[in-house]
């Protein structure tokens, strides 16, 4: 009887943790699903939150860090005046991955950033880096990243669907790399300031796979999202101005 149990057993434990990991997994692809739908509304100078910072540039022109500061509720987007600290938990929040760690802690007054999400090894999920500091050409002639200020979004890049928005990250990876985990990005080329890979930090939480959602809307996953033929190239545009 023991060892028909310890059979049973062997049969069902495996088929209930994959069950429970497919169920996490589309639970991610769910929320990341909700919120390229909040990134559109933001685009187009419609979300109902505001745009924080970015009300002072051009209608339908914005700062990803705006976007992202919005998706958590922090900086100009803090809603409770009662409240310096909440605990998120990864059952409530869009920005949480329900296969990654399953709280985080916010923080009042603070930018959107390390300071403002703690710790941020438990961050579950990174924009993608090239709509936040994009590529560009310095006086001689040497590709650099753009400052973030000067990186903004225009609702232009709906026209591209395929532009990778947002993915699972491996937020400890980052951490070794020295680098935030709320943003990330494959090299592309040899003539790069991301060709280092210092920067490319995805998770494959999800038996191997990575989440990636896009502009457009739609959800992939993939073991080598890098070596995808997906629109890894596009950026955000740059130019020059003080942002207070």
């Amino acid at each position: 009887m023991v060892g028909i149990l310890a059979a049973l057993l062997s049969l069902i434990v495996p088929a209930l943790t994959s069950a429970r990991d497919q169920m996490k997994s589309l639970m991610c692809t769910s929320k990341l699903r909700a919120i390229t739908y909040k990134f559109y509304l933001f685009s187009e100078d419609e979300s109902p939150e505001g745009r924080g910072g970015s009300a002072r540039l051009a209608r339908n022109e914005f700062w990803l860090d705006d976007f992202q500061a919005s998706m958590y509720g922090i900086d100009s987007f803090w809603r409770d005046a009662t409240m310096t600290k909440i605990d998120m938990q990864a059952r409530d929040e869009l920005m949480m991955c329900p296969s990654g760690s399953p709280t985080l802690t916010k923080v009042r007054g603070e930018p959107f950033g390390v300071t403002a999400i703690q710790p941020v090894s438990h961050v579950s999920i990174a924009m993608n880096s090239r709509l936040y500091r994009a590529v560009k050409t310095d006086l001689q002639g040497n590709s650099i990243l753009a400052k973030k200020e000067d990186t903004t979004i225009t609702s232009r890049v709906m026209d591209r669907p395929y532009v990778p928005l947002l993915f699972d990250i491996d937020a400890p990876k980052a951490a070794v790399e020295g680098v935030d985990p709320f943003y990330s990005a494959p090299p592309i080329g040899v003539d790069d300031p991301y060709a280092s890979g210092k920067y490319w930090n995805p998770s494959g939480r999800h038996r191997g796979r990575t989440n990636v959602a896009f502009v457009g809307g739609h959800v992939l996953t993939s073991r080598h999202p890098a070596k995808e033929s997906w629109d890894w190239t596009y950026q955000a545009e740059t130019t020059s101005r003080p942002r207070r």
